[in-house]
């Protein structure tokens, strides 16, 4: 029996890394600040916004502004001028969405704003065309690297979260198993029953340093099976984020045990990144296939897992043996459903286990996962039995 980790952004959010969309849109206008103090043009430009003053060249005129007034940096200079009739500030529709769910809610989800616009388009909108928002998600993309990539190369061994680590690696708990899936625990159970204690020795050895803090030797033999038999025989930490934090988890492990799959794709490999949009179940995809255009599938990535092995390397670890799923930082919204879907109604999937963060006012977010993940299912009876109640989860912290 296995486990897959699903790891999504609120896992670099736990190690205190400001790696979410919104932390990445402030980037950005810090960055335009920079820009406009730098250029000798009255009207500075990039694939999203456009910005131009009166005065003349910038770089003259914000260094007489900002020598005699005190100006936020940033957002809140660029929102600043935008009240201004001396400047002109012009977004683009995805670029203007983008900041205005931000300023709503605190947060912003790119790839469903994208999507949003792309069903837009079908209807031969004149504010936005497919092609005009591919070009718009390519250049955001690029800057979502380089922001990504300051982040990334920071990282060390000292990130890694003691309790987290524990939990990746933990033995499979009972309670977790849905009750179709008891049948297939007992087999799994009566299997490791039959273990030598060399095989108890081997599996112990693979997580040492993972889960045991201890050699292997020091445990006698009840004590080494009592603790190693409910332990997955393999792990596959499934990456959705672009950054290298999973990594550092398993720099030092069992390669042929554990292993990460980044199925969206690398840093290190700008050319693999998927950045875009996965739902293939939403009745408006079917409508943009019957378009026959392929510029509105440029960034479906369901289409885009067709370009690497990664997605073939998840589907041959899922079809292998049963597995549970452990949920870390992974919101299961809408932008992988086609891929969720997949994972969470597998014959060989015994259970769904989502790890929660606590929030200042002492509320909790498990609800708001649970009603996600249920939107990965067409068969609600199976998500009831598959998701592993509240009182069984943990805080991911």
């Amino acid at each position: 029996m296995n486990r897959i980790v699903l790891i999504g952004n609120g896992f670099d959010l736990a190690h205190k890394l400001a790696t979410s969309y919104a932390d990445f849109i402030n980037w950005y206008w810090d960055c335009w600040l920079e820009q406009l103090k730098n250029s000798h043009e009255m009207t500075v430009s990039d694939e999203l916004c456009s910005i131009s003053n009166k005065y003349g060249c910038w770089n003259m005129h914000l260094k007489n502004l900002l020598d005699k007034t005190s100006y936020p940096k940033g957002w809140p200079f660029i929102n600043f001028i935008r009240k201004d009739n001396n400047y002109t500030v012009n977004f683009s529709l995805f670029l203007n969405n983008i900041c205005q769910s931000i300023e709503t809610k605190g947060w912003v989800d790119i790839e469903k704003e994208y999507y949003d616009l792309l069903r837009v388009s079908v209807n031969k909108s004149q504010q936005v065309t497919a092609d005009k928002l591919n070009k718009e998600l390519k250049y955001l993309q690029s800057r979502l690297i380089e922001y990504l990539k300051e982040i990334d190369n920071r990282l060390n061994g000292e990130i890694v979260n003691a309790q987290i680590r524990k939990y990746m690696f933990e033995p499979i708990e009972e309670d977790d198993i849905s009750i179709g899936s008891k049948d297939i625990f007992s087999m799994y159970m009566r299997d490791r029953d039959k273990w030598s204690m060399g095989d108890w020795q081997r599996i112990c050895k693979s997580y040492q340093g993972l889960y045991f803090e201890d050699m292997c030797d020091k445990y006698n033999l009840e004590r080494l099976r009592t603790e190693c038999r409910f332990l997955p025989d393999r792990i596959m930490l499934l990456n959705f984020n672009y950054t290298r934090t999973a990594d550092i988890y398993l720099e030092n492990a069992d390669k042929l045990r554990f292993s990460v799959n980044h199925i969206h794709g690398t840093l290190t490999e700008p050319r693999s990144v998927i950045f875009g949009y996965g739902d293939e179940l939403d009745d408006d995809y079917k409508a943009l296939l019957k378009c026959n255009d392929n510029s509105l599938l440029r960034n479906i990535k369901s289409i885009r897992y067709t370009e690497t092995d990664k997605y073939r390397k998840f589907l041959s670890f899922i079809e292998s043996s049963p597995f549970q799923i452990y949920i870390m930082g992974h919101s299961c919204g809408n932008s992988d459903r086609t891929l969720l879907n997949t994972l969470f109604e597998h014959k060989n999937c015994v259970s769904i286990k989502p790890f929660y963060y606590v929030k200042a006012d002492g509320t909790d977010n498990y609800l708001d996962i649970a009603q996600n993940i249920s939107r990965n299912f067409t068969d609600m009876k199976l998500m009831r039995d598959r998701v592993v109640n509240r009182e069984y989860c943990k805080v991911l912290s």
